[in-house]
């Protein structure tokens, strides 16, 4: 693993309250290209879950890295999905994650220290702390983690298409490396901006021109693509979104996006990456199959 403990709580993360006392029936982990806007965006879809349709006993964690992490390569949300996946398969804390931490602090003072058994002003304490953030290591979110499970959880990664950036072949390799370790893939051409503009307009109003220049999806300014600045002129926001706008803007609006992605635009996979026969079919088809994704948290049986 190139990247090693990229898993960091930067909020106050939604611990196990009384609706996750029982175990839950199924939660979907996912591991976004986006540090604010996809992160952001799936926090308030678990939020909202009632209005949404989804059953009280389903949950989605869009997992969190640290602010200034800013890898957001295919390969590099894979990765840390896998580092996710170590935390919860191992039976106690990860080799890499006991390397770090010196022979004097038994799996027993970890324990304690996670339970919240020890007291701050402890000097032992306050040198473990210290070795901790020196390793960039959020031990509490890790264990958070590790404990969060339902019966039938969902691994997935959440990734542009973005033809500038990602080539056919390696879209293609990182689909078969979900595919092979039965990760969901979730990909939406030409970037996730996209799917909220689902959201916010009327496709069938959408015009040749415009869609040739979402397909293309030029920087428009230093901040912006031509969709991305779409969303933004539309919903008043940029890469973060407020609890605010996302009630006034996306909530209501998540079954007229997934009627519209399924209805105006392309849901396969193969189909949204493309392939190296033409210029053309190096762009991939424009749309989205995070519908899929909402199938999953809908359509689960206890």
């Amino acid at each position: 693993m190139a990247n090693s403990f990229r898993l960091k709580s930067n909020t106050m993360f939604t611990r196990k309250d009384e609706e996750m006392k029982e175990l839950p029936l199924r939660i979907v982990f996912l591991s976004v290209e986006g540090n604010k806007t996809e992160r952001q965006y799936f926090e308030y879809v678990e939020k909202y879950r009632k209005e949404l349709d989804i059953q009280a006993a389903v949950h989605i964690h869009p997992l969190q890295r640290a602010k200034r992490d800013n890898l957001s390569a295919p390969e590099d949300v894979i990765e840390l999905l896998e580092e996710y996946l170590e935390i919860r398969n191992t039976s106690a804390l990860p080799e890499r994650l006991q390397s770090v931490i010196p022979n004097e602090y038994t799996e027993e003072f970890v324990e304690k220290y996670l339970s919240d058994e020890l007291t701050e002003y402890d000097d032992k304490v306050k040198t473990f702390e210290a070795i901790l953030l020196e390793a960039g290591i959020d031990i509490v979110y890790n264990r958070y983690l590790k404990e969060l499970k339902g019966k039938d959880d969902v691994y997935g990664i959440v990734i542009d298409r973005d033809y500038k950036s990602h080539s056919v072949q390696q879209m293609n390799d990182i689909i078969k490396q979900c595919e092979k370790k039965g990760y969901k893939c979730y990909v939406t051409n030409p970037l996730f901006e996209f799917w909220l503009l689902l959201h916010l307009i009327d496709a069938k109003k959408i015009t040749e021109e415009e869609l040739k220049r979402i397909r293309q999806n030029d920087n428009v300014s230093e901040k912006h693509t031509f969709t991305s600045k779409w969303v933004s002129d539309l919903a008043g926001h940029s890469k973060a979104i407020s609890e605010k706008v996302f009630i006034e803007n996306y909530l209501l609006n998540v079954d007229f996006a997934i009627t519209q992605a399924r209805e105006n635009f392309c849901i396969d996979l193969k189909d949204l990456v493309g392939d190296d026969l033409e210029k053309d079919s190096k762009m991939g088809a424009v749309g989205t199959n995070l519908p899929e994704l909402f199938d999953l948290l809908r359509n689960v049986t206890s």
